[in-house]
């Protein structure tokens, strides 16, 4: 094959190649307002989330740990009301015989 041949095949080639994504291309190119907020948020994002008080994901563990945490000693309390009548009725009792003496 001649050299004129093979620089034939690879113009074909590389011509080809060289051709841009339409659709890339194009979205790259031509402005739209999805990338214009897109790219206001990447940038002001963090700000954003302080101004508003906007919960993020480590917000939403913390909370849910407390929750968790203040429902035990609910429940616990609860358990314990019972017992704490008892003590309550005993020591009413106790003191009425302490004001009758």
């Amino acid at each position: 094959m001649s050299e004129f041949a093979k620089g034939t095949v690879e113009a074909k080639q590389s011509f080809w190649s060289n051709l841009p994504d339409v659709k890339g291309y194009m979205d790259q190119k031509l402005p739209t307002m999805d990338k214009s907020l897109d790219t206001y948020f990447d940038k002001n994002m963090e700000a954003i989330i302080e101004e508003w008080g906007l919960l993020v994901a480590n917000d939403l563990t913390d909370l849910e740990r407390r929750i968790n945490t203040v429902t035990a000693e609910i429940n616990q309390l609860y358990d314990q009301k019972d017992i704490m009548s008892n003590r309550v009725t005993k020591l009413d009792a106790t003191i009425s015989k302490l004001e009758g003496r």
